[in-house]
């Protein structure tokens, strides 16, 4: 079965499959194509997966799948942290599976279908206000998945203000011109730009963009309208007081993710080997949701994790040992520099 995308417009938040597409919880789906899908290929159990935002949403959309397909619904119900987050298991299960809020990342089961979410907020407004806090009159253009289709009319605004807005190319787990991941930001590190603004909410993806691209970063949030300027300071200073810790630490846990989108297994054997080069007792554990409660009975006295970066820079608070990336790993035994801190990428 080949994967299919969506694309989706604006509706009304019903919760319910009404012409061409689907509003759930304020995310816009278009659900046509796997309808279709679903009816040609003759399923007769399908999946559902997706992210807490969108688990509300799922009951509805599993009875209206039922009753335009006759096939059976199975939700998941354990967490689901992006397109990298294929529930395997379930996939398994069924003939085909919606992934539904995230873009393709290429990687994972062939039945597996993603359907992106869309937000129809308007971004004029606060990109313009964005404008007003540049230094420079041209900047980078980056937003997430909700609103990628609406980039263009981040351009415009800014045009209108007098400032030039860049996007970068898609490519590799980008799907989009001008869309970030949290664990990719090539679409930023490829413009010859001093200042980029970022289109979303939440300070994770800006702070990425500046630890990525060591440029100025101003966010643009258009849900609460408001505007404001990164500052890494407090996250670097965490991140330097965390490869300190480490240093005293004998025996390190490598954990490497089961998840198919996260799965650096060739990452975290080259880390195991440099430790043990150090005389360090190194050993691999293969998980899947990366949590404090799996590390407790290892005797571990610091981990370095090959998962998603945000294992170790959003939840390092959780974890009474240092968690650490591959970089800084990598920093804490002097093989790079931390002039220049590098964000732990997956390409």
């Amino acid at each position: 079965m080949a994967r299919a995308h969506s694309t989706a417009g604006s509706s009304t938040d019903t919760g319910t499959i009404s012409g061409s597409c689907s509003c759930f919880s304020g995310y816009d789906l278009d659900l046509d194509r796997a309808v279709e899908l679903i009816k040609k290929s003759n399923a007769r159990r399908v999946g559902l997966q997706a992210p807490e935002g969108l688990k509300r949403s799922m009951p509805a959309l599993a009875r209206q799948i039922e009753a335009q397909t006759g096939s059976e619904v199975i939700i998941s119900g354990d967490p689901c942290f992006g397109a990298c987050d294929v529930d395997m298991s379930l996939s398994h299960e069924v003939d085909l599976m919606l992934h539904l809020g995230h873009a393709e990342l290429g990687e994972g089961p062939e039945n597996v279908i993603f359907l992106e979410a869309r937000m129809d907020a308007d971004l004029t407004d606060v990109v313009k206000k964005a404008a007003q806090s540049l230094r420079v009159k041209r900047v980078g253009l980056t937003t997430t998945i909700q609103h990628v289709h609406k980039i263009d009319q981040a351009v415009q605004a800014l045009r209108e203000e007098g400032v030039e807005g860049v996007l970068g190319p898609a490519g590799g787990r980008i799907r989009h011109p001008g869309q970030v991941l949290g664990c990719s930001y090539r679409t930023a590190r490829s413009l010859d730009v001093t200042e980029f603004i970022f289109i979303g909410t939440g300070q994770f993806h800006p702070l990425g963009i500046a630890l990525a691209t060591a440029k100025r970063v101003v966010t643009a949030d258009p849900i609460t309208g408001e505007v404001s300027e990164i500052n890494t300071d407090a996250l670097l200073r965490r991140r330097f007081a965390a490869i300190f810790r480490a240093q005293d630490a004998k025996r390190f846990a490598i954990l490497a993710s089961k998840k198919p989108g996260q799965r650096r297994m060739a990452l975290a054997q080259r880390i195991k080997a440099l430790g043990e080069a150090r005389g360090l007792e190194m050993f691999l554990v293969y998980l899947d949701n990366v949590e404090p409660d799996r590390l407790l009975n290892l005797g571990a006295q610091a981990a370095v994790s090959t998962a998603c970066p945000r294992v170790a820079l959003d939840d390092a608070a959780k974890y009474k040992i240092p968690m650490l990336t591959a970089p800084e790993f990598e920093i804490m035994l002097g093989e790079r520099e931390w002039e220049r801190y590098e964000f732990d990428e997956m390409e």
